[in-house]
């Protein structure tokens, strides 16, 4: 009898586990142990020597996404045609002269072509090279700014509806602004202090009146910069707020869903701190709360947001250089941010980028691997 009621037990659960398990297929549910991958495995497109900062948009009008690079060891840029499927030709190379920092693109003389904005070390100035409007493009033309530029963003900022340049300079420890004349050509600088050692800059609104304001990680203070805008591209002075150790990059999106701009910077760290990640919420008038941090890969270099698993909210993706891999941090909705799942790249990787590269709706990374000298393209494979 004791047997027969065992085997009835048995039986019984049998069928409830069964049962348990087609309703996990009915809905479609996935055990949270199970990791989903985003992306393909790596392809890696050869580009110039040291290659450390790289930018997507459509530079030849065919309303796919191009990719420019900034190779800091050959003095040149690389341009690589995409072939509509997120595959690229071979690099077309610009001479620059001087080791090439930071690249940017955008419309600069108002002919609705993107133009290329670089900023380079000896003599310290930003380079702007006009595209011809088939991705071709024209000899630099150069602007000083201050020692070693680092780091370049181009938006409107004094609300004339042509894109001016910030600029990061690593010595005097201050930014520059150029104001455009609305024909691709600029003022003259214009300078604001910040924190020591600048190397990051990102350019939105972000006290909610309407013109781009700037925020600036500064690598040698732990702490980044919010310099409001007047309106009128001049800046009130900076207001600081810590962050992890030897903050590199700073960017800016809304994380929280309340649509305000809030502020992901990466942060390197040092021998005995791997890197991190640092979330500085916005309180909707462009001051932040403390920062609370995520741990990605060793040594922590470049942050990209944007949302990558189609669910509407905006995550992050981390470019590790000691570690040879990207971090992809999924949003939780709120802000907060799930375990980093890692993809290798190529050796040394220094900038990551993230856009639609072969055209199906989702968002695909292409990231600079200074030392391998090559690029990492990963698509996004969610449906």
């Amino acid at each position: 009898m004791l047997k027969k009621t065992i085997i009835v037990l048995m039986s019984m659960i049998i069928v409830i586990l069964s049962l348990s398990l087609i309703s996990c297929d009915n809905d479609n549910s996935v055990s949270p142990d199970i990791e989903i991958p985003l992306f393909t495995s790596k392809v890696n497109y050869s580009v110039g020597s040291e290659p450390q900062s790289i930018f997507s948009i459509d530079l030849d009008g065919d309303s796919d996404n191009d990719l420019a690079v900034a190779n800091y060891n050959s003095y040149n840029i690389s341009i690589l045609m995409n072939n509509g499927d997120g595959s690229f030709q071979s690099e077309v190379t610009y001479d620059v002269k001087w080791s090439p920092f930071s690249i940017f693109s955008i419309d600069l003389d108002g002919d609705n072509d993107n133009d290329l904005v670089v900023v380079r070390s000896g003599p310290p100035s930003v380079s702007i090279l006009m595209n011809n409007g088939d991705g071709i493009f024209q000899n630099e033309v150069h602007y000083g700014v201050g020692w070693n530029p680092v780091s370049v963003f181009s938006t409107d900022l004094d609300s004339d509806g042509d894109n001016d340049l910030a600029v990061t300079n690593y010595f005097p420890c201050f930014i520059s602004i150029l104001l455009n004349n609305g024909d691709g050509t600029f003022q003259t600088t214009v300078n604001y202090d910040t924190g020591n050692i600048p190397v990051s800059v990102f350019s939105i609104d972000l006290d909610g009146d309407g013109d781009n304001d700037l925020a600036v990680a500064n690598s040698g203070s732990d702490n980044i910069s919010i310099l409001l805008n007047n309106g009128d591209g001049t800046f009130q002075t900076g207001v600081f707020y810590d962050t992890g150790e030897r903050p590199r990059s700073v960017c800016s999106i809304d994380l929280d869903g309340d649509s305000d701009n809030d502020l992901a910077v990466a942060n390197l760290g040092s021998d005995f701190v791997p890197g991190d990640i640092s979330i500085l919420i916005n309180n909707g008038d462009g001051t932040f709360q403390a920062e609370v941090s995520y741990n990605s890969g060793y040594s922590t270099i470049s942050v990209f947001s944007i949302d990558l698993d189609g669910d509407g909210d905006n995550d992050l993706a981390v470019a590790n250089s000691g570690s040879d891999n990207v971090s992809i941090l999924l949003n939780n909705g709120n802000g907060t941010f799930q375990t980093a799942i890692n993809y290798d790249v190529g050796e040394g990787p220094y900038s990551v980028f993230s856009a639609d590269l072969d055209n199906d709706g989702n968002n695909d990374l292409a990231v600079a691997n200074k030392n391998s000298n090559n690029i990492s393209i990963l698509l996004n494979i969610m449906q």
